[in-house]
């Protein structure tokens, strides 16, 4: 049986490229993000595992989690919920793109042990890990211009007789250099070859011309000594 990939997962990551060049948005962020820590996170926390002396952090099994009215899972777990709220500071336009920090928030639940200090330790092993993932390959994969680490933080999450949960928060600024690109789109008229059509319109964006022969002309000038 075979399940089909959302469109919100498997895309390029930009909503338009060739007649309004690159445009990113928030959630293109989230999912290089996401697309990383699938990637990476896997082998981070089997070598955290070898540091600790045993199986003590499990391989994360679900992301894009959201704890409300769930039923705890019966191990020791950790699931991960990324978001970006926004834009961290005012994007500095150039003349051939827009550059801007994104906040990028990651979420950690973690369904721990009857004991709430070991909980806490496991919840701060999966946010250091998370971290050292991230931080380690800030392009994103290639994505963004690079990531800064920005704030980290642990909670208590609720509890029963038989079960304590933890929640960790860290915090990024994701870079794209080149969010939006501020010149594109159709060409001024003025500007325009003949044909090139410059309003707006529903149909696909013509192909861009191409230069499929290059024809080059040399001239030999003679100068006499007394020109040179």
């Amino acid at each position: 049986m075979t399940t089909e990939i959302p469109w919100w997962k498997n895309w390029d990551l930009s909503y338009t490229d060739n007649a309004y060049g690159p445009v990113y948005g928030g959630q293109s962020v989230q999912e290089a993000v996401y697309s990383t820590l699938e990637k990476w996170l896997p082998a981070y926390i089997m070598e955290a595992n070898r540091q600790l002396g045993g199986d003590i952090l499990q391989i994360v099994q679900e992301y894009r989690h959201r704890p409300e009215y769930r039923t705890l899972p019966k191990d020791v777990q950790c699931a991960i919920l990324v978001t970006v709220p926004g834009t961290a500071s005012t994007p500095k336009t150039y003349q051939d793109s827009v550059r801007v920090n994104w906040k990028v928030q990651i979420n950690t639940f973690v369904y721990g042990t009857k004991d709430w200090q070991e909980t806490q330790a496991i919840t701060s092993a999966y946010a250091s890990v998370i971290r050292a993932c991230i931080i380690q390959h800030r392009d994103l994969e290639g994505f963004a211009e690079t990531t800064k680490w920005i704030h980290e933080s642990y909670y208590e999450g609720e509890h029963s007789a038989t079960r304590t949960t933890g929640m960790g928060k860290i915090i990024f600024e994701v870079t794209v250099g080149n969010n939006t690109t501020p010149f594109g789109g159709p060409p001024l008229p003025q500007f325009a070859p003949t044909g090139t059509i410059t309003d707006p319109t529903l149909l696909p964006p013509a192909a861009t011309p191409t230069v499929s022969t290059v024809k080059s002309t040399i001239s030999n000038v003679y100068k006499s000594e007394e020109q040179q």
